[in-house]
């Protein structure tokens, strides 16, 4: 069986060959003694299908999906305390099930026949299901609470592992399951003197999401990038912001703060739907509904969209109507914070969180660089120092009308002109220059003009920049959406 010929490299499988990273899975199946059955039967399938799927070629369908099972699989056995395998025992027993049907599919694409080539993992499954049940039960019996509790590092971890728990408590576990998940919850949290950490009805724990490796968007204060986020049995896509590493010794107020104010604004068609998020996590996240045409300026550069751009721009404009009618500003609109989703559906994201964003410059290592590239969207009045802390809905419009030129000229406003000039031309009443290199209706710029006035006194209200962009959407006769 271990017998394999020729490895394969994947960019997905951070430089080591597959045969490696069948060796590293191997000597991984320890970090999770109670689960090591279960991931060694994936792992044995691995090995089975090795060598008829490394001849493939690297875009192959199934060569992929073999490779994406080695991912999934080298990162599920990644070292994890006792106490966050109690919790999340569903979600690894979930995974593994996951793993193996994906294999099924490369076993029927490959065109093996149920045998040695291709074994019916299904005969063992609820045997070593029980098993891994008894034997995690047994060693978090076995285990004194000062050993799983100390585990954890730091104490910020141990309110991660705690609230996983803790949201765990009433799930659909065997009655004996659920009784050690809450003698165990109640022992660790007497024996750090805690108060029971406040469970959000948002909360996900960082153990159900699972990320594509590559953002598809960096904006001031994290990266986004589309994973899948697994709840009440089923895996849904979604898009995942993740705060940058230079923001997780910083407080979690903040951006608590800000989850629950986004947890509390009502559904809207152009507002990005929140499903949860962890605060005390490292990184911080956050969970929205999926957006698979990615961000405003890519979509709007690709030809075939370039006669949506005033129908866009006024979902835009309406979902900020709708934030401003809950006396919300977004406070750091760009196109890469507006994703398009079902439907041609424009949606705003990471509006409010000013703080965030704020901290994320302070924490920064080269702060000034951070804080100029920060404020090519933004308008005089947030750049000065009054103290107030919350910027006049006003700001939105004068953002709007750079994201107009973002999606124009296809790059961040004022293109390529020196950092320092471009806050100094702000700071000054002065304007963005009208783009040479690419046409502009006369209409067109005279109306970002306006929406980008110095003196915010002097900016068109929203309602009438609603009124204004929808007289030159109706004007663009779209075909109806079909769904795409």
């Amino acid at each position: 069986m271990e017998t394999l010929s020729a490895s394969f490299v994947s960019d997905r499988l951070n430089g080591k060959s597959s045969l490696d990273t069948l060796k590293r899975i191997r000597m991984k199946c320890r970090f999770m003694v109670e689960s090591e059955p279960l991931c060694c039967c994936v792992r044995d399938r691995l090995v089975l299908l090795h060598d008829r799927v490394a001849p493939l070629d690297t875009e192959d369908p199934l060569k992929r999906k073999y490779v994406n099972v080695m991912v999934r699989l080298n990162r599920l056995m990644e070292r994890k305390p006792l106490l966050m395998r109690l919790a999340k025992r569903n979600t690894t027993v979930q995974v593994i099930r996951e793993l193996h049907l994906e294999l099924d599919d490369v076993t029927a694409g490959l065109g093996l026949v149920e045998g040695d080539a291709a074994p019916n993992w299904q005969e063992d499954w609820d045997k070593l299901c029980l098993e891994q049940q008894a034997k995690l039960a047994g060693l978090v019996v076995d285990c004194t609470v000062d050993s799983l509790t100390n585990e954890m590092k730091t104490d910020k971890k141990l309110q991660e592992v705690l609230m996983a728990l803790q949201s765990e408590l009433e799930t659909d576990d065997p009655p004996e399951i659920r009784q050690l998940k809450r003698t165990t919850y109640n022992r660790a949290l007497s024996y750090a003197k805690l108060k029971g950490p406040s469970v959000f009805y948002w909360f996900i724990s960082s153990e159900d999401v699972e990320c594509e490796d590559k953002p598809f968007g960096i904006g001031t204060f994290g990266e986004v990038c589309r994973g899948s986020w697994l709840h009440d049995g089923e895996r849904q896509n979604v898009v995942v912001k993740r705060l940058f590493k230079e923001t997780a010794s910083a407080p979690d107020e903040p951006f608590l703060r800000q989850l629950e104010i986004w947890s509390e604004i009502p559904d809207h068609p152009n507002v990005l739907k929140l499903y949860g998020g962890c605060h005390v996590s490292s990184p911080q996240f956050y969970v929205c509904e999926d957006a698979h045409h990615g961000n405003l300026v890519d979509f709007l550069g690709e030809e075939a969209n370039k006669g949506r751009f005033w129908s866009m721009f006024l979902q835009v404009a309406q979902g900020l109507a709708f934030l401003h009618a809950r006396n919300t500003v977004h406070g750091g609109l760009k196109c890469y914070n507006i994703l398009v989703g079902d439907n041609y559906t424009a949606k705003l994201g990471d509006f409010g969180f000013s703080a965030i964003r704020n901290l994320s410059i302070e924490l920064s290592i080269n702060k000034s660089r951070a804080q100029i590239q920060s404020v090519r969207w933004k308008p005089k009045e947030m750049l000065m120092e009054t103290g107030s802390g919350k910027p006049p809905p006003e700001s939105d419009i004068y953002s709007l009308g750079m994201c107009m030129i973002e999606a124009i000229t296809q790059e961040i406003p004022f293109g390529m002109t020196n950092d320092t000039d471009v806050m100094d031309l702000i700071m000054k009443g002065g304007c963005h220059p009208r783009p040479e290199d690419v046409p502009i209706a006369d209409e067109t710029w005279e109306m970002i003009m306006r929406l980008c006035a110095s003196d915010f006194h002097d900016r068109p209200p929203l309602e009438t920049v609603i009124e204004e962009i929808g007289i030159l959407a109706a004007a663009e006769n779209l075909p109806a959406p079909d769904g795409a």
